[in-house]
């Protein structure tokens, strides 16, 4: 069970990993998460591993971390610029926190985030009819 266990945590790490790297997110999001330093963040994006345990509450924090980067990816069409800057745009529904500032907080502060993702304004796409 110990491996099951351990493999769901290399996982989450790993997929967090990879859609930072498809974003080009800043891995200093991950040091704030999950309380490590400058070069196991970028490990964890470029190798998909990190160094430190993963304990239940780190897993629980990626596991919100993930959600949180999976709707941001949802509601701005997987545009990459449009994610990175959603990060550190202050929202009304964080009293004018922005998301990246959230990360270093508890887990109800990424609960309450993980809410407040729905408020970020998606692109509005025009539409124009082509005569036939």
């Amino acid at each position: 069970m110990t491996g099951t266990w351990d493999r769901d945590r290399a996982a989450l790490v790993d997929l967090a990993g990879r859609i930072m790297l498809t974003h080009s997110i800043d891995p200093g999001h991950a040091m704030r998460l999950l309380d490590i330093d400058r070069a196991e963040a970028e490990d964890m994006v470029h190798v998909g591993r990190l160094w430190s345990s993963v304990d239940t509450a780190r897993a629980e924090r990626l596991r919100l971390f993930i959600n949180i980067l999976m709707r941001l990816e949802w509601r701005l069409n997987h545009d990459s610029r449009a994610i990175r800057h959603a990060l550190d745009l202050p929202l009304d529904a964080l009293g004018g926190a922005s998301p990246a500032d959230r990360f270093g907080g508890s887990l109800e502060d990424l609960r309450e985030l993980r809410g407040a993702i729905d408020s970020v304004t998606a692109p509005t796409i025009k539409w124009w009819r082509v005569g036939h």
